[in-house]
């Protein structure tokens, strides 16, 4: 009994150890198979270089930087969705906000606007006679002619032709009373006055020049009149419009439009005239959608005795809704631009470090916000601060973002872009013309501290380029850079940084010149205005004009000249 109970604790023993052999192994096994999962899973690549993918950490074999992980294959994410480590959230300080309907300020719609002629004072000036001008007393826009005056004198050979009939008519009035009565009132002569005849007849010379009299009041807002040209009788010659009143055209998108209504009180402001706000009423809404913007025109007019409001002026307008809760709308800080496309990046869990990018169709700028016509939802929490860095992120791991809109896993400069002679460029542009972006934006918002930023980073990624192996002339274009990032970046005055981004500029357009198949259209822009009336150019993802040489002064001010595609 006692060699049972003594084998009988052999065997518990025997039985326990091999318990724990088995957890002790055979966890260490499944510890080492998820360690080798977990390492299988993770993918690195080169910041400067996206297309290196290597299952390893190491240094990328074009540029010899460390490798860094890209979270590639995180089975938990969604398509087009990406990761970011908590440490370059806290970097990029990143922030986001929970959008929403009606998030308006009091109620308050604001809408972009100009200063146009009320069409209902609007006329011609026309000619009375057929011939040719032989002299403008009115020969530019803003000039007032007042109805009676004369405009100019003009020669017209079917005028003359008559007088000289009627001079000759004269000789036998005696005899032929009713030959003169005729040629006295020859249709040729219709325009000439008792006067005019009676000198004639009188001098017994024609009046080879009429004067052309006005027979309109107003200013002139369009000359079509040219000294030395041949005209025929009712032909235009001014465009004139009585300025004393004016009407004031905003353009809503349709969804806007149930919060609007004739009637309806508006307070119209200008940076032209500051600190000055104009009442009025909306006083007509056309009844129809122009196909291609979606949006409706909707005027009031304005009375103008002063003469402050000038065709052509940008005005804003606010309009105190009851229903604005309608209204989706998105921080502006939230909206990246490129060409056509605006993108946003919306974090799906407020728990996980997980971003996506959605495109978005905008409407008006609503204060700090613009109206969401498609895209988001109300509750999506979009970022808000950080969201260029985010954006970076994406880029980095072969993500949809804003240069690359397919994603599928091909980072934006996978070799599509090709410039001329330099081949290794093509890896840093897209990053810098990026950062070139953001300091447009911040000269467009006359934002002089975050410019001065702006160049700094600049500078960083110009010296990045020192290590390649570039043609001459394409280095002297980046030291050319480097001078006018240096100016940018040792000053915070608005005035200055404009100045030196003109030069700039025209560098950054060169170098976009020479690329081919670019994922998106990039434009080329220009204000006649800047640089004194000299003229400066600037490039742009958007084909919408946001004035970086004058700001809110001038916002819209300039057109597309080319686009690089």
């Amino acid at each position: 009994m006692n060699e049972v109970k003594k084998y009988g604790a052999y065997l518990g023993v025997l039985l326990a150890g091999i318990f724990l052999g088995y957890l002790v192994f055979g966890g260490n096994k499944g510890d080492d198979q998820l360690h080798q999962k977990s390492v299988a899973s993770e993918q690195y690549t080169c910041a400067m270089h996206p297309q290196v993918h290597m299952d390893a950490k190491g240094t990328c074999p074009k540029c010899g930087m460390d490798l860094v992980l890209t979270n590639a294959l995180d089975e938990s994410l969604v398509e087009g969705q990406f990761r970011m480590t908590e440490n370059a959230m806290a970097l990029a300080n990143i922030e986001t906000t929970e959008i929403g309907i009606g998030q308006l300020d009091g109620n308050t719609l604001r809408l972009s606007g100009k200063i146009s002629t009320n069409e209902k004072t609007n006329a011609i000036q026309t000619t009375d006679f057929e011939g040719r001008i032989e002299q403008l007393n009115i020969n530019s826009v803003g000039q007032y002619i007042k109805k009676g005056s004369a405009l100019g004198t003009i020669y017209s050979p079917e005028l003359y032709s008559a007088q000289d009939q009627l001079l000759t008519s004269v000789s036998y009035k005696e005899t032929h009373e009713k030959l003169f009565a005729a040629a006295r009132n020859n249709s040729g002569l219709w325009k000439l006055t008792d006067a005019q005849i009676e000198q004639v007849i009188r001098t017994k010379k024609p009046i080879s020049r009429f004067p052309i009299t006005a027979t309109v009041n107003g200013t002139v807002t369009e000359v079509m009149a040219a000294q030395g040209s041949y005209y025929k009788e009712g032909d235009p010659l001014y465009k004139v419009s009585n300025l004393y009143t004016v009407w004031a055209v905003f353009d809503a998108y349709e969804n806007q439009l149930p919060l609007l209504k004739t009637g309806q009180e508006i307070r119209i402001t200008s940076s032209s005239f500051k600190g000055e706000t104009l009442n009025a009423k909306i006083a007509f809404i056309d009844p129809v959608v122009d196909p291609d913007s979606r949006t409706v025109s909707l005027r009031a007019t304005l009375i103008n005795k002063n003469g402050l409001l000038k065709p052509g002026m940008f005005v804003e307008g606010s309009f105190e809704t009851a229903t604005a809760d309608q209204i989706l709308t998105v921080p502006r800080s939230a909206v990246l631009w490129t060409g056509k496309r605006s993108v946003v990046y919306v974090k799906p869990d407020p728990d996980e470090s997980v971003f996506q990018m959605k495109e978005v169709t905008l409407g008006n700028a609503l204060g700090d916000s613009y109206s969401v016509l498609k895209g988001l939802v109300s509750g999506d929490l979009v970022v808000t601060n950080g969201a260029f860095t985010v954006d970076a992120a994406a880029q980095l791991q072969g993500k949809k973002s804003m240069m690359n809109q397919k994603g599928q896993g091909t980072p934006l400069n996978d070799g599509s872009m090709n410039m001329i002679g330099d081949v290794d460029l093509k890896e840093n542009f897209t990053l810098f013309l990026m950062l070139y972006d953001e300091l447009k934006n911040a000269l467009v918002a006359s934002n002089g501290v975050k410019a001065n930023s702006d160049a700094k980073k600049l500078i960083t990624e110009l010296n990045k380029f020192d290590g390649l192996m570039l043609k001459a002339d394409t280095k002297n274009q980046i030291d050319a850079l480097k001078n006018s990032a240096n100016r940018m970046s040792a000053t915070q005055d608005i005035k200055e940084l404009r100045n030196a981004f003109k030069p700039f500029s025209e560098g950054i357009i060169t170098m976009a010149g020479s690329f081919s198949d670019l994922d998106q259209p990039i434009y080329v822009q220009h204000c006649p205005m800047a640089d004194n009336n000299k003229g400066g150019n600037w490039l742009s993802f958007q084909e919408e004009i946001r004035n970086p040489y004058f700001g809110n002064a001038m916002l819209t001010c300039g057109s597309v000249t080319k686009t690089i595609q």
